[in-house]
């Protein structure tokens, strides 16, 4: 039924693709740490809600572009932008960030974002007297947030700058479309300021799951870049292996034994990499791991060591397997511009592009696919011998008579 042959060289391929995405995914981590990938695409969400068509160009591709300018590099997104500063000004957001180079945090709870709202609309009063609904109201209707307490305090000259600023160009502080929204939702709620502050908390939540979907799409792109690295660092040629696999019975058999031990000596993989998978999220799964993700530099010491050691082990014994790698006196990354250098083609270069396109799919797809190929195997191996078994000889019944003169018959 199955083709042992292609499904061999298919278990090669998708073993190798499982062990670079693995490496792939731990060098992406420690990029996503070290440039707080996660703290900007929650200040990202913040902005979208806040200060709406402020945030965007306006032109889609150059949209893109500087989304991945303000990923990689430190760039102040807050500037001009008088609702999502006053946001990230308020102590309750100012002081979950670790220090001034993680100036911002990386996820707040749905509760605090409402309770910063509130507190922007309604003003900090010192007295403890409870936010009111019509003080909230009043500032929605009128575009203006209320200045804390402490903006009396004319020696403050952030604070009176930030008045006198407003009182001469007269602009409001919340952006026209976020004014409407928050006129609907306050119609909606009444006069009760609990109901507000649940479509507030609602709000947050449907935000926070497109975020997750933003950072997914960052990361599958950077994940591409990583593969294309490893690929031509270490010539992980997926047109190359294919080559080398269906021509090398013995090498095909060696690769799908090193997957099966693979499989058997990690099977607590599966549950690493959904926790790997997880991760991802800057939105409820991503709460479990906040407190190890704010300790960047411990976090990163651990993935270096990580990756050090898959290096060491299992690329090493793969690539040793297969016989990548290169021979020539040349960076092995130079290879990148096959078109002059002799020992790489255009053929070498489709075969990391395709490399890369796969470790870009991540190691959760690969261990799955991996996990069901095996077991397609195992299924295909014992085909065979239910087939070729002797089929049960049918039973014979011998009627004796011992009547004279007749016969017995079987």
């Amino acid at each position: 039924m199955f083709n042992n042959v292609a499904l061999d060289i298919v278990i090669g391929l998708v073993f190798i693709y499982l062990l670079y995405s693995l490496l792939a995914s731990i060098i992406q981590e420690i990029i996503a740490t070290q440039l707080a990938f996660r703290s900007k695409i929650l200040e990202k969400a913040v902005l979208r809600m806040l200060e709406d068509g402020k945030s965007t160009t306006g032109v889609p591709y150059l949209d893109r572009l500087r989304g991945f300018w303000q990923m990689i590099f430190r760039v102040n997104r807050l500037r001009n932008k008088k609702f999502a500063s006053r946001f990230y000004g308020h102590p309750l957001m100012k002081y979950l960030a670790e220090d001034n180079w993680f100036s911002k945090p990386a996820y707040i709870d749905r509760s605090n974002f409402s309770k910063i709202i509130i507190d922007l609309l309604n003003g900090v009063d010192t007295n403890g007297v409870p936010p009111d609904i019509e003080k909230i109201r009043e500032s929605v209707r009128n575009g203006m947030l209320r200045l804390d307490p402490v903006s009396t305090d004319t020696a403050n000259p952030a604070i009176e700058a930030f008045r006198e600023n407003r009182q001469d160009t007269r602009e409001k502080d919340i952006n026209a479309d976020t004014q409407l929204f928050l006129r609907s939702v306050l119609a909606e709620a009444g006069n009760d300021l609990a109901a507000f502050r649940s479509q507030l908390e609602k709000w947050f939540d449907e935000t926070m799951e497109r975020a997750t979907d933003w950072y997914k799409r960052y990361v599958q792109v950077i994940l591409f870049g990583i593969g294309m690295f490893l690929a031509v660092a270490f010539n992980v040629d997926s047109i190359s292996i294919a080559q080398k696999l269906a021509r090398d019975p013995k090498l095909r058999e060696q690769l799908v034994q090193n997957a099966q031990t693979y499989l058997e000596h990690n099977q607590q993989l599966g549950a690493r990499i959904q926790s790997m998978k997880e991760k991802g999220d800057t939105g409820a799964a991503y709460r479990l791991q906040l407190v190890s993700f704010e300790q960047g530099r411990q976090r990163t010491d651990s993935l270096l060591g990580e990756a050090k050691n898959f290096v060491d082990k299992d690329i090493k014994n793969i690539n040793n397997v297969i016989g990548l790698g290169y021979n020539c006196q040349h960076p092995a990354l130079l290879h990148i511009f096959f078109f002059w250098l002799p020992d790489a083609s255009l053929a070498n270069f489709i075969g990391w592009l395709i490399t890369a396109l796969a470790i870009s799919l991540g190691a959760p797809f690969w261990f799955d696919l991996l996990s069901k190929l095996m077991r397609v195997k195992g299924a295909a191996k014992k085909e065979p011998a239910a087939n070729t078994a002797s089929p049960t000889p049918a039973p014979v019944t011998v009627t004796v008579n011992t009547q004279p003169g007749e016969e017995a018959v079987g």
